[in-house]
């Protein structure tokens, strides 16, 4: 499928959520939480609710020259937040620090482009409690592994807890705004950024805007 090309309607939806107010959804979200977070729990939940329209503005910020992440909901175990993207945005190619996590459109479409760090030298580095990695490489070799599209009704879009490289993009040619709804577990502050074409990688710390 050339996704450059492809419009939204090409991919059938899959699923059909409910608008529910937004703290109803906050409430079915902490509930989660409080038990084991499993990839198929989450991504029911989201294939069945959707925060309403009319309190989804609330979280709507732009930016012209970004994304920006606003947050919904934050506790030790998950966060929730709504992603806004201005026509031609692209996210750096990043890591995810071992999190699952799940993301919904709610307007617009995406693309996702997964990756895979083949090698690099600094693999001492991914031997630290806590995070995926120290980050600090100077050479690194990636493998591209294909595309997603990302529209409204779905399929959801997951983060795999053991390896998840990708980066995100709102191509320019649509020339149309888009919203994404994304649940994560647990709550991270930073993530590992690539630069391909300088074969680098460094830490980056993650913050929401509407904060």
């Amino acid at each position: 499928m050339d996704l450059h090309n492809s419009p939204a309607s090409s991919t059938q939806p899959v699923y059909s959520p409910a608008p529910v107010p937004v703290e109803q959804f906050i409430d079915s979200i902490r509930e989660l939480s409080m038990g084991v977070i499993t990839k198929q729990k989450i991504y029911d939940f989201l294939a069945t609710y959707q925060i309403r329209d009319e309190d989804l503005e609330r979280y709507k910020m732009w930016l012209p020259e970004r994304h920006t992440r606003n947050k919904v909901f934050r506790n030790d175990m998950i966060e929730a937040m709504v992603i806004c993207w201005p026509a031609g945005t692209i996210t750096p190619l990043h890591t995810h620090n071992g999190q699952l996590g799940w993301m919904t459109m709610i307007e617009g479409k995406l693309v996702v482009e997964n990756y895979k760090k083949v090698d690099c030298n600094r693999p001492e580095n991914q031997q630290v409690v806590g995070m995926d990695c120290l980050a600090g490489a100077t050479r690194i070799e990636m493998q591209a592994l294909g595309t997603e599209l990302c529209v409204p009704g779905g399929p959801v879009n997951t983060v795999d807890k053991t390896q998840t490289i990708h980066r995100i993009k709102n191509l320019a040619e649509w020339n149309e705004r888009a919203v994404s709804l994304h649940v994560y577990s647990r709550p991270i502050d930073s993530c590992v950024v690539f630069d391909v074409e300088g074969g680098t990688c460094f830490r980056r710390e993650l913050k929401y805007d509407n904060e």
